[in-house]
């Protein structure tokens, strides 16, 4: 129907005209889509658990079922974010089904930024192409030749390495700017400042994810931490960077009880709002979102939560945290105690803040986006506290050349 199972700008439209021109269809038959085929991609989303680990039963079930239905030679081509060494299984288990069929097989991790894909698709700043036969190789690179972007070939552990590489790089700097948070809240800095001082020098540059907030969730830049820590542990190879990133982050959902309780005593009985359930601005997908584990947080301290997200889908969710789905940001902020920023929507900037603060029992606004500018949240009435800048001006004295 042209139907797509999650929100993402654009997506509905490229479906529905492709599917009018007769370029893409669906079956659920392994035989059907087979059919002729001189490629198939695996491009199946691989699910996390609550530590991010990853897990591949999907993966090796497909793989078993192409085996199965392929009636000629085929190039399978890996996008599934998997573990080193998971494309090689993927053709040994083929192989075992069609011992005289000839295949091989390519990995061509995805870089896409939900919200952005298809964007981030059509001008990708690269295709990375791994393949151990350069035959392979350049048959699937003529695919996306049309597109006219840079293709990097390499073999294919190096392929499976550079995706775990490329989102654990952007993990770790999610991590250091969120530990330097940390650093100039005490001292009276300003972390956003700070990071746009960074973001100035041409090897650090403007793209760089070097904001302050809660860090890394969703599961994607965490699986490629935990594929990492345990490929190290597979052959003794110490992850010591990766380790510290990774509880950095663990860390950061304690800091919206930590302001709240700035204000209260204590949370039990307060009624508390929050903005944002997804897991980043531009998509409906929940999976390992902040906002569930922070209402979890709230819950446990005997608190009751209001929440508000235009995209969010719940339909399906399991173990859902308790809270009230509203309407609207104004019936979330209604009679609350404090609000929580955690995610922001399209059009945020359009609410009425001052109808937000007359709404609420009490003005207390946590914001862990750092979207608002402090000076205006306070000029409203609210008792606004964010992510790595200073709530005042009064700063400790530090000595000239301490350590």
């Amino acid at each position: 129907r042209g139907k797509a199972p999650i929100y993402e700008p654009g997506l509905e439209e490229l479906m529905q005209r492709n599917l009018r021109n007769g370029r893409l269809n669906y079956t659920t038959d392994y035989s059907q889509a087979l059919d002729n085929a001189e490629a198939a991609y695996i491009a199946i989303d691989t699910p996390v658990d609550q530590e991010d680990e990853s897990d591949l039963t999907s993966i090796w079930k497909t793989a078993e079922k192409i085996g199965r239905a392929i009636a000629k030679d085929l190039t399978v081509v890996v996008s599934a974010q998997v573990p080193v060494g998971s494309c090689e299984r993927i053709l040994e288990i083929i192989r075992e089904i069609q011992p005289h069929k000839k295949c091989s097989v390519a990995y061509v991790p995805e870089f896409l930024r939900l919200g952005t894909a298809i964007d981030s698709f059509f001008q990708a700043d690269r295709f990375v192409i791994g393949a151990d036969e350069p035959s392979t190789a350049e048959k699937i690179a003529r695919i996306y030749q049309p597109l006219g972007r840079p293709i990097a070939a390499c073999s294919l552990r190096t392929a499976e390495m550079a995706k775990h590489a490329s989102n654990a790089f952007l993990a770790l700097s999610i991590s250091f700017i969120n530990e330097l948070s940390n650093l100039c809240e005490q001292i009276g800095a300003d972390a956003s400042e700070t990071a746009r001082m960074m973001k100035l020098d041409a090897r650090i540059g403007a793209h760089a994810f070097l904001s302050p907030g809660l860090g890394f969730a969703g599961g994607t830049l965490g699986r490629e931490i935990k594929a990492l820590q345990k490929l190290g542990k597979q052959v003794s190879c110490p992850t010591r960077i990766m380790d510290a990133a990774y509880q950095v982050n663990q860390e950061r959902c304690a800091l919206v009880i930590e302001r709240l309780k700035r204000s209260f005593t204590s949370l039990e009985g307060k009624q508390i709002a929050v903005w944002g359930l997804t897991y980043k601005p531009g998509t409906s997908t929940l999976r390992r979102s902040f906002s569930l584990q922070i209402i979890r947080d709230l819950t446990a301290q005997g608190a009751r939560v209001k929440a508000y997200d235009p995209l969010a889908r719940v339909d399906g969710e399991k173990n859902l945290p308790a809270f009230t789905r509203c309407e609207s940001p104004y019936a979330a902020a209604q009679d609350s105690d404090a609000l929580i920023l955690v995610m922001e929507w399209q059009n945020i900037s359009e609410t009425d803040l001052l109808r937000v603060r007359q709404q609420m029992k009490r003005p207390v606004f946590i914001d862990t986006r750092n979207f608002f500018e402090p000076d205006a949240m306070l000029r409203l009435g609210f008792t606004y506290r964010s992510v790595g800048r200073p709530e005042n001006s009064r700063q400790p004295a530090i000595a000239a050349g301490t350590p």
